[in-house]
């Protein structure tokens, strides 16, 4: 999009601060960045990943209102920002203004999935549904499923709302099982079939 201006930032670095004002939107060009938000008590929660072809910041475009959460780099990442101005004049344009609509509306799905899973689902199919979403992509599908999921221990448990150690438990039961095999920073998917036998109950 040539209407955008490059941004970059390091990793552990914030792109945008829950409570910031809006200041428009915003592609993911390369990295990894992590949408979370923090407790007064210090718990924190990761709601999803952001990767290349990623976009974040509609809401607040839409409606003006401060950032909901943060947004992290974690690893070295370079974004597209485009400016509130030129955010609300792309959004005169059908195909534009309806694409923000379909971002919208995954995001709304998702959520809704969240909260299912959350109050109907066993840890495990909570952990398995979770790895299978991340194969495809977290926040934009993929051209293709990914087998290896570069993710560490302490985000993926951030992400599920679990300890680090539940975790740990459970991926080396389902590891047992063939669905996967563990190693560090990452977990590589052996099975997606037996993947999602384990997201059932």
């Amino acid at each position: 999009m040539t209407r955008g201006r490059p941004l970059r930032v390091r990793g552990r670095e914030f792109a945008v601060r829950k409570g910031d004002p809006a200041n428009g939107f915003y592609g993911v060009v390369s990295g990894v960045l992590a949408a979370s938000s923090v407790l007064e008590d210090g718990r924190e929660m990761i709601f999803g990943l952001l990767e290349p072809g990623d976009w974040f910041g509609e809401a607040s475009s839409l409606d003006g209102l401060p950032r909901t959460h943060d947004i992290q780099a974690l690893r070295n990442s370079e974004l597209l920002h485009i400016a509130p101005p030129v955010f609300e004049d792309l959004m005169k344009d059908a195909g534009f203004a309806r694409s923000i609509a379909v971002l919208q509306t995954g995001r709304t799905r998702t959520m809704f999935s969240f909260f299912e899973d959350a109050a109907l689902r066993t840890t495990r199919a909570r952990i398995a549904r979770r790895l299978l979403q991340l194969a495809r992509g977290d926040a934009t599908a993929l051209p293709r499923t990914r087998r290896v999921i570069p993710i560490t221990h302490e985000t993926f448990a951030l992400m599920l709302g679990l300890t680090r150690q539940t975790l740990s438990l459970e991926l080396k039961a389902m590891a047992a099982t063939g669905a996967l095999s563990l190693s560090y920073g990452r977990i590589v998917i052996e099975s997606i079939e037996t993947l999602k036998v384990l997201s059932e109950p």
